[in-house]
């Protein structure tokens, strides 16, 4: 959608095909019964994009903080500033007391890549800059930072490992491993997954729910010309003939495609017929490697509607919740066991102890 407006704005014949009856993915809301919900993301990042993005396209888009509290079990601290990196030091602690030394290190460790953090999205991201015109920019800001980000890259690169593995080279307790690294999906590479505190310093709600940046970013596509299409899936691409067809066979033809969903999907349903030998020899190869290879980690999200005013939430945690019920851990330490369970579970159905059938939904 950002390419979209972009592209709209520049005079650009822009055609925006969505499967879906609202544009986002997972920047989304819906509402059902009463109660709000974010279809997707809970809240976003500016890291240094999102406001120059809305401020180069004027987009007025209504924002508030969405400060983050963590909890283990009945104990739950808030996220205000730096200086609460000690209150999870001691949350940690508390609970694993024996682990004292190994949480002193990962707080060592998260104080230097928060000091990167800085680095990377100390200014604004150039590419929303008139460079042409903000010479003040140029030379007070973007060369002075340059050489900081070049060796903050560097030193970034080198904790490009898994977080689990990452974490196993300085913490011994598996739960505590768990409590740290559970939030992300897995094999998170370790700098994204240690810099999460402070990114949740940087975390902003649009008043009305995150899909109000989707629905921004939809009007200002259609203020400059651009035309969107819902409840429009793609079932082909011709790439000789630079087509793609929809699930009613209308064609659109393009000069260029940006493809924003399922990389699969797009390699199932891509024809390379009429193209030379070896360009279909590549995209062939290029198929067959992403179409073997496994997603990343899945979400489950349940939604739940609970008729209390908000202050009974307030009054236990901010409106962003990490929470794990138990100080075991929810991550590598269970997984054993959860898979154990679910095995057992599709035999007992299998052999009729318990009624339906064995797909995931039941």
């Amino acid at each position: 959608m950002t390419s979209a407006a972009y592209l709209s704005r520049a005079k650009q014949k822009v055609l925006v095909i969505e499967k879906n009856k609202e544009c986002g993915g997972l920047v989304n809301s819906f509402t059902r019964d009463g109660f709000h919900f974010d279809a997707g993301v809970r809240a976003l990042e500016d890291a240094g994009i999102i406001f120059a993005m809305l401020k180069d396209l004027k987009i007025q888009l209504e924002v508030v903080k969405s400060p983050v509290s963590l909890g283990i079990e009945d104990e739950i601290i808030h996220i205000e500033n730096l200086d609460s990196l000690v209150k999870y030091r001691d949350l940690l602690t508390k609970f694993y007391p024996d682990s004292e030394d190994e949480i002193r290190g990962i707080i060592k460790s998260i104080r230097k890549i928060m000091k990167y953090m800085d680095v990377l999205y100390g200014i604004e991201n150039p590419v929303f800059k008139d460079l042409k015109s903000d010479r003040d920019f140029i030379f007070k800001k973007l060369l002075p930072w340059l050489p900081k980000f070049i060796f903050t890259v560097g030193k970034i690169n080198r904790m490009n490992m898994p977080v689990e593995d990452y974490l196993e080279t300085i913490v011994k307790n598996n739960s505590l491993r768990d409590i740290i690294s559970q939030h992300f999906f897995k094999n998170t590479p370790a700098f994204f997954a240690m810099s999460y505190f402070s990114l949740y310093l940087d975390y902003f709600y649009p008043t009305g729910g995150v899909g109000k940046l989707s629905e921004a970013l939809k009007n200002k596509i259609l203020e400059y010309g651009g035309e969107i299409k819902t409840e429009t899936k793609v079932n082909e691409v011709l790439v000789e003939e630079c087509i793609v067809k929809d699930q009613n066979n209308n064609t659109w033809k393009y000069a260029n495609l940006i493809w924003a969903a399922d990389l699969k999907t797009l390699y199932k349903i891509t024809r390379t017929e009429g193209l030379l030998p070896g360009i279909i020899i590549k995209a062939e190869d290029a198929k067959n490697k992403f179409l073997k290879n496994r997603g990343g980690d899945s979400v489950f999200s349940l939604f739940i509607e609970v008729d209390e005013p908000p202050e009974s939430f307030r009054k236990i945690a901010k409106g962003h919740f990490f929470y794990t019920p138990s100080k075991l851990g929810l991550g590598e330490t269970h997984r054993g066991e959860l898979i154990i369970c679910w095995t057992i579970l599709i035999k007992l159905k299998r052999e009729k102890f318990l009624p339906g059938s064995t797909n995931l939904q039941d």
